[in-house]
């Protein structure tokens, strides 16, 4: 019966995306964080529902008579530019099945999110897959929540098979990405239920986060909390609120949940446990294999050669477990470099949205969504120097947000600028050298 569901909503909406493109953008974000497919029991488990909603997003799009033009700036400069360098690494590297499978799936969702890029002209249309995008991964907030709570947090919560977030330190990290997002949907809607809602979903996603028993978790946590404070409007109420909430979602863990906790820090590098030890081995192979190769590894870069050749202990084949040396490994110190200047671009463009913003109580929600959306950079960037998720396209779709309000925010005041003033004519003046009566 849920098969049936889910197949009925997903290839339902086939004729609504021909007629308008934009329920495509909304229909791939829904698949994409959600992955409901992989909800079901029966067939439509190992549908390729993905790949057919990306088609025919595509072909919708494409013929109908929505905006082609992709704004050009800093960002998506960068962006192309690092999807190049991508390419180039990719036909440079060795050639194997699973290389060219990477690269394709790459390439896919960058070509989907320039689309929605293009798509996004629009608040209600930037808020509308904010929404979507939201409440998706917020489902897996609330569930993971509730299964913490009513379990006693004694075991770890998982994210939805098949999807970029399965494993337990890849929900956590999304969460933490999510959370921002949901804080501005709440602040923007007008129906408090909703608004309660949204509240709830927070907060269970507080406790599903610390039910994964995720350690990088808890690092990229704190820098959550204390960059929501930095760019919170209430900071009192907020405070309030984390003096209240934490502490008590602290002390529902049991005691082998705080055992797993302290070892984040240790003395030296021989006191981490093995998956730590992993992580520092493929690092340094990412390292030494960026240094003798330009290039770069391709995206099948984690290889047995590769570890016999560059890694400090060669048995012990880890994944680079970071978006740094994920793609320092793959494609070198370029790679890295264009990486970073995405990263420090899209920072830059939040910053430039609030400057523009600034004094102008119709641009309040610019700056507020814009403020959260930052929050979110920063639990990504920080949480994913512990995992390999350079090629999520959560972020991505943070970055092309960012691009699309700076355009909104452009337009408008285009739009509301001030008339030019006239210059004055010789009718009506004194001429020089007389004086008036």
């Amino acid at each position: 019966m849920r098969d049936l569901l889910v197949a009925l909503v997903i290839f339902g909406s086939i004729p609504f995306i021909f007629k308008r493109p934009f329920v495509g953008a909304l229909m791939w974000c829904w698949i994409s964080y959600m992955v409901p497919h992989r909800l079901g029991w029966g067939f439509i488990t190992t549908f390729p529902v993905a790949s057919i909603i990306g088609g025919c997003f595509l072909l919708a799009y494409l013929a109908s008579k929505e905006p082609k033009k992709v704004p050009m700036n800093a960002v998506t400069v960068t962006l192309l530019a690092f999807i190049l360098w991508m390419s180039i690494t990719t036909l440079i590297a060795p050639s194997d099945s699973y290389k060219m499978d990477q690269f394709f799936k790459v390439i896919k969702i960058q070509l989907i999110t320039f689309i929605i890029l293009a798509l996004l002209n629009s608040r209600q249309r930037i808020e509308a897959a904010l929404w979507v995008v939201g409440l998706s991964i917020g489902f897996y907030g609330l569930k993971g929540g509730v299964f913490t709570v009513l379990g006693g947090g004694t075991s770890r919560v998982w994210g939805p098979p098949g999807g970029f977030f399965h494993g337990n330190n890849e929900l956590a990290l999304t969460l933490l990405i999510n959370i921002p997002i949901l804080i501005y949907l709440a602040g923007v809607t007008s129906n408090r239920w909703i608004r309660y809602g949204l509240f709830t979903i927070i907060l269970f996603s507080i406790f599903s986060i610390l039910g994964t028993h995720s350690r990088g978790s808890i690092v990229a946590g704190c820098a959550v909390c204390f960059f929501l404070w930095l760019k919170s409007n209430k900071k009192l109420l907020l405070s309030i609120a984390m003096v209240a909430v934490i502490p008590i979602a602290l002390m529902s863990m049991p005691q082998h949940w705080y055992d797993r906790m302290n070892t984040i820090i240790q003395p030296d590098i021989e006191s981490y446990d093995g998956s730590v030890q992993g992580r520092f081995n493929a690092w340094n192979m990412a390292f030494n294999l960026a240094k003798d190769k330009p290039f770069g590894g391709g995206f099948h870069a984690t290889t047995r050669e590769n570890f016999a050749l560059y890694a400090p202990d060669p048995l012990k084949v880890h994944d680079s477990h970071s978006i740094y040396f994920q793609i320092l490994g793959q494609h070198g110190f370029i790679g890295l470099f264009l990486y970073l200047l995405l990263w420090i671009m899209t920072w830059r463009t939040g910053r430039r949205v609030i400057a523009l913003s600034k004094n102008n109580e119709q641009l309040v929600w610019c700056r507020n969504l814009v403020r959260m959306l930052q929050v979110s950079i920063i639990a990504f960037t920080t949480g994913g120097a512990f995992l390999g998720l350079a090629y999520f396209d959560l972020p991505y779709h943070i970055i092309i947000t960012l691009v699309a309000i700076l355009e909104w925010v452009k337009r408008y005041q285009l739009e509301h600028q001030p008339p030019p003033i006239r210059p004055r004519t010789m009718q009506g003046r004194i001429p020089n050298g007389q004086i008036a009566q």
